[in-house]
């Protein structure tokens, strides 16, 4: 089973900077020169679930710009998209709107890392959030029970039939 929040880091967490339409400017002009032209250049608008991955001088990712749509729309939920988008590797959200819980983005983040590879011989890296200052215990109780739900739907009837759900654990079925 594959933690996808952490409570820290042994590694450096490359920063996530959330944005909305209408204040994307502002977060752009504290940016360098380089994080600007590179939005520009790819047209990123912080539309909802956009992601612009920026790459470091020697290549590796510097920074990751992720939209949030209009603020009228704002949402927590609106993080479950960014796992998808990601490359493997340990992230932290380093700006996010004040509107915004950070336990929620949390719980968004986990609960947009689920995937079904209960059949697959290894589960694939993911990307981790690092949460710090969240109740992590917490939100990866509320994403096991979701994994566990899904798992349970995701599953065929004759590899989870009745007789299994009396030895059903949260460990040996949750992929999250």
């Amino acid at each position: 089973m594959t933690e996808v929040i952490l409570e820290a880091s042994d590694k450096t967490a490359i920063p996530v900077h959330a944005a909305i339409e209408g204040e994307l400017a502002g977060l752009l002009d504290a940016a360098p020169a380089f994080v600007k032209g590179f939005a520009a250049l790819s047209e990123f608008k912080a539309k909802s679930g956009q992601v612009l991955v920026v790459p470091g001088p020697d290549g590796s990712i510097d920074q990751v710009l992720f939209g949030l749509g209009s603020a009228e729309a704002l949402d927590a939920m609106a993080f479950r998209a960014l796992p998808a988008k990601l490359p493997a590797g340990d992230y932290r959200i380093a700006t996010a709107p004040a509107a915004i819980a950070f336990d929620q983005i949390a719980l968004a983040f986990a609960l947009g890392s689920y995937r079904f590879d209960r059949y697959k011989p290894r589960a694939a890296e993911r990307p981790r959030l690092v949460a710090e200052g969240v109740d992590v215990a917490e939100v990866r109780h509320v994403a096991h029970a979701c994994a566990l739900a899904r798992d349970m739907v995701n599953t065929p009837a004759n590899d989870l039939g009745p007789v299994s759900y009396t030895h059903l654990t949260l460990p040996t079925i949750c992929s999250v």
